[in-house]
């Protein structure tokens, strides 16, 4: 064999083939031979220091469906109890619970919640429905909405204007000044804002 055939034969073997050939074997062989505790009970010490099994208290890796509650449920079960007793609604007391709602991370309670107020006429819930669309104060990690929505955020200050709430006026003249800023960029929800204001 001849030097050129040897080189041509060295730059055919390619090792970066073999590595990744190992690195998937190895995945593979994690994946087969990992216990992840299917069918074993992990052991827990009681407060004697006698080791009893985790499957005695409860199953592995179950989950109890029956004990969650779907996205909005309480805010619902507690408006049906509001509307049962009848007008006027005790909206100090529809207030907290959103508030409450919304501190423990139930953002569906407590948009739920804030709406049911504000649709009833209560204007702080107004104007905490417009802060939730408001795009200029939006913020993702504490509102259910994926995004501002400047129409709704518009419509609840309006509401709140409308109802004697002065406070609304600068936030109207904020929304009004993104919009003309926004309009410019060619956003379409702001051109569809100013609409509103003319």
């Amino acid at each position: 064999m001849t030097q050129a055939e040897k080189a041509q034969d060295k730059k055919a073997f390619n090792p970066l083939i073999w590595v990744s050939l190992a690195v998937v074997v190895m995945i593979v062989l994690i994946f087969l031979m990992a216990d992840r505790g299917a069918g074993r009970g992990n052991s827990n010490l009681d407060a004697a220091g006698n080791a009893e099994s985790a499957d005695s208290t409860m199953d592995s890796g179950s989950i109890e469906r029956d004990s969650l509650v779907p996205p909005g449920e309480r805010a619902r079960s507690f408006i049906r109890q509001l509307r049962d007793k009848g007008e006027p609604y005790p909206f100090d007391e529809l207030m907290a619970k959103a508030s409450a709602y919304a501190a423990e991370g139930s953002l569906a309670d407590a948009h739920l919640t804030f709406f049911f107020a504000a649709r009833e006429g209560h204007v702080e819930a107004m104007m905490m429905m417009a802060e939730m669309s408001d795009p200029t104060l939006f913020r993702s990690e504490n509102n259910l909405l994926d995004k501002p929505d400047a129409i709704q955020a518009w419509k609840w200050y309006h509401r709140a204007l409308e109802a004697g709430f002065e406070p609304a006026k600068p936030r109207l003249d904020n929304l009004y000044q993104w919009a003309v800023a926004e309009a410019k960029f060619g956003n379409n929800d702001a051109r569809q804002l100013l609409l509103n204001y003319q």
